[in-house]
């Protein structure tokens, strides 16, 4: 692998890691979030448990990053990985 393509993948990887790094801080600040709503709750009337519209409606969009930071990958990957397998064909 010639110096470019070294550098590609490096990027590549350093974008990975930058989408999982950003995924947990999402995570760490819905969930304090919650827990303080859900404190907030506790101490004021704690009838109806109003907490969990955003609880759901919040772990929903959680729930889509995450997808995106551990399952999606990006288009360039996935041509790298298609030209990589056409080449073993070849040989």
């Amino acid at each position: 692998m010639d110096e470019f393509g070294e550098l590609s993948l490096r990027e590549r990887e350093a974008r990975r890691i930058a989408r999982r790094q950003w995924f947990w801080l999402h995570f760490a600040v819905y969930a304090v979030t919650q827990v303080f709503l859900f404190v907030i709750w506790l101490l004021s009337s704690a009838s109806y448990p109003w907490f969990i519209f955003p609880l759901f409606g919040w772990g929903i969009l959680v729930a889509a990053h995450a997808v995106y930071a551990f399952v999606v990958r990006d288009p360039e990957e996935i041509m790298v990985e298609r030209a990589a397998r056409q080449a073993g064909k070849r040989q």
